[in-house]
């Protein structure tokens, strides 16, 4: 093989070469702008979760559950002439 033959293989080569770099580099940056735009809805998303959380730990109040009950509904607190207890062998 010649010399000019060869130093064209060789450019051939080196133009490939920096032809994927430049696309790994494109790639590599678009991938970690996805990277980015996740990770900022997944703070969002724990920011939620917390929210809720505490929503959720607030309405399972037992006081809240009973002054909504009673405001909402009506209802009261049995006396204990009004509960009744049954057991298997019946009423006691």
């Amino acid at each position: 093989m010649s010399l000019n033959k060869l130093n064209a293989v060789l450019l051939l080569g080196v133009i490939g070469c920096a032809m994927s770099v430049v696309t790994s580099q494109h790639v590599s940056r678009r991938l970690y702008g996805e990277l980015e735009k996740e990770q900022k809805l997944q703070r969002q998303l724990n920011v939620e979760y917390g929210q809720l959380t505490l929503e959720q730990s607030t309405w399972g109040a037992h006081a809240l559950i009973e002054k909504s009950a009673v405001a909402r509904m009506d209802m009261l607190t049995p006396t204990q002439r009004q509960v009744h207890v049954i057991t298997p062998e019946g009423v006691r």
